[in-house]
């Protein structure tokens, strides 16, 4: 796929899982031709994927070039005053356009996003004459300080040229609670726009120009929805991910980091992880100078210093909301009540309960308050009613605010914790044991990932083994050392694209690269007509990487047809279908 716009995960592969997230935004997205889809509010706290998501879905979009114009926006935690806001929000969507109209990625990032007369130029020279009315009319407005007129024109600048051009866009607003709180009026920056947002009262309910806005700060963004823009969005809580792709993701993250991975010890991540791409990257990414995820043991060291150290990721980014919810009501009380949801995790208790359980000295409208405070700063959650509260159903952040806090309240022993990560490895491990026992449970599903990590760490070794149990490799054929082993996403400008599951490139021009397909369903057999589509792929990546040495490698956990076994053995494709490849 052509990516566009530079997504912030980094590199492209990187990007985990959210299949069903994907497949529902981009029929949402589909849908906005035939005028149905609704303005949608992304909910998901910090690093949970929202931001990656969105980025995904804008190059998908603009790649697919099908009807639907992407705009994507992130309103910056940094105060602006609200004409220079308005002027990069509005030359940002007219570049962005421009960018999809013409095919030129380049547009997407200008060398100046201030200059009015050259912004006119090019899309004369793009051919896109009739933007050149609404830039002039924002420039003039910029000029004299127009501000409700500038906000109007900017604000309602995709709806318009949706309109006029008969065309469709999809509005992507990311850190949307920050309109009203980074915004000013003035100059100086002394009087906040806190009514900003308000103006899209009308405009969300375009349906040929509708918006998905997202924000790290759930409780805030919900609250400036409900009480500016009811009933105008949709919501749609991005959750953890699924067991399947949160395995998968540390597989990934295993590759890229150059970190190994035991089986055990990526079903552990996942699962102690609770399926948040948050957690499996801190882990990867901590600074824990011994790290080892390799064991129960150094999972268990990591973990600690994550959740108890001042230099851990996942800490730094749970006091960032503990310290925000804490500016606003920080007292005594307010700790000693997140403490006690936490102890009755998985309930609900009322506003009544918690003040005679804690002998609170306060009135219900007063703790009403705090506790919406808390809401908004996403540190507890709301019940299925107003008088309602829960614990935020984190088994980590538990650990952080327990490991801040509780020793202050309760004279709390931090080593507590400690204990806890070895005990709950203990119950995942036996967890563990026992599906492996009925099924081979990853081996299964994450076959290309046992593969990568096989050739990366182990194939040079293990060359006698391996070879045994691979047929049809040249005579001369070692496995070696690879300078890279990753899957591979090919993506032509004027053709399909394609995945191949593995790529290891190897490090010495001598030395055969292995370009494979791995197959881990149980029963269809590899058919010769998947060979041939193997074999255009395989020539493809050879001539893209001008790679001269390399074998074309299949593992087929169920076998081969004998129409494709032949097939690979005339046309020298290695195969195998001997699970040994997979560490067994």
């Amino acid at each position: 796929m052509d990516y566009a716009f530079k997504e912030r995960i980094g590199k492209p592969e990187l990007f985990t899982g959210r299949k069903e997230e994907l497949a529902y935004f981009l029929k949402w997205i589909d849908d906005i031709k035939e005028e149905k889809s609704q303005s949608t509010a992304l909910l998901a706290r910090r690093k949970m994927g929202k931001t990656a998501l969105s980025e995904r879905l804008f190059n998908i979009t603009f790649f697919k070039n099908d009807g639907v114009i992407p705009f994507y926006y992130e309103v910056r935690e940094a105060k602006m005053w609200v004409v220079d806001f308005c002027q990069d929000f509005f030359l940002t969507f007219i570049y962005q356009y421009i960018a999809f109209k013409s095919r030129k990625p380049g547009y997407l990032d200008p060398e100046n996003r201030s200059d009015f007369g050259k912004t006119i130029e090019i899309a004369k020279q793009e051919g896109l004459d009739y933007l050149c009315g609404i830039i002039e009319g924002a420039a003039h407005a910029v000029a004299h300080e127009k501000i409700d007129i500038l906000w109007n024109i900017a604000r309602e600048a995709p709806k318009t040229i949706a309109s006029r051009q008969k065309e469709y866009i999809v509005q992507m607003i990311d850190e949307f609670q920050f309109l009203n709180a980074m915004i000013y009026w003035d100059k100086d920056k002394k009087n906040p726009a806190d009514t900003l947002a308000g103006g899209y009262l009308s405009t969300a309910e375009s349906k040929i120009a509708p918006l998905l806005v997202s924000g790290s700060w759930v409780g805030w963004l919900m609250n400036l929805l409900k009480k500016m823009l009811p009933a105008r969005f949709r919501y749609y809580p991005l959750e953890n991910m699924p067991q399947d792709e949160a395995i998968e993701m540390v597989y990934k993250y295993s590759q890229f980091f150059d970190t190994p991975v035991t089986e055990e010890t990526a079903y552990l991540i996942a699962k102690i992880a609770e399926g948040s791409p948050f957690y499996i990257s801190s882990i990867f990414r901590s600074l824990y100078k011994r790290k080892d995820l390799c064991t129960a043991k150094g999972l268990t060291e990591i973990l600690e210093f994550e959740t108890l150290n001042n230099q851990g990721n996942i800490k730094l980014t749970w006091m960032e909301y503990v310290n925000a919810a804490f500016n606003k009501v920080n007292d005594r009380n307010a700790k000693k009540i997140v403490l006690h949801l936490f102890k009755h995790k998985g309930h609900e208790l009322t506003r009544k309960e918690i003040l005679d359980d804690l002998n609170l000295e306060t009135s219900d409208e007063k703790l009403e308050e705090k506790m919406e405070a808390l809401v908004k700063g996403d540190i507890i959650e709301q019940g299925v009613s107003n008088y309602r509260y829960r614990a935020v159903g984190d088994n980590i952040f538990d650990k952080v605010f327990r490991g801040v806090y509780q020793d202050e309240i309760e004279h709390f022993d931090v080593s507590v914790i400690k204990k806890e990560y070895a005990r709950s490895f203990e119950k995942l491990k036996r967890q563990y044991r026992r599906l492996q026992g009925k099924y081979n449970y990853q081996k299964g599903y994450f076959a290309e990932y046992l593969i990568l990590d096989e050739l990366k760490y182990r194939a040079r070794k293990n060359n006698e083994v391996l070879k045994s149990i691979t047929r049809n490799l040249p005579e001369d054929f070692n496995f070696c050392a690879y300078e890279k082993v990753w899957r591979y996403d090919f993506a032509p400008e004027y053709s399909r694209g394609f995945n191949i599951d593995i790529f290891a490139r190897a490090a010495a021009a001598g030395d055969y690269s292995i370009i494979g397909e791995v197959k881990s369903r149980d029963t269809r057999k590899f058919s010769k007509e998947e060979a041939l589509d193997f074999e255009r792929k395989l020539e493809s990546v050879k001539k893209q990487e001008k790679i001269e040495r390399a074998v074309g490698f299949i593992f087929s956990r169920s076998g081969f047809t004998k129409e494709a076994e032949e097939y690979c053995k005339e046309k020298g494709i290695a195969c195998s279908e001997n699970e040994r490849w997979l560490g067994g």
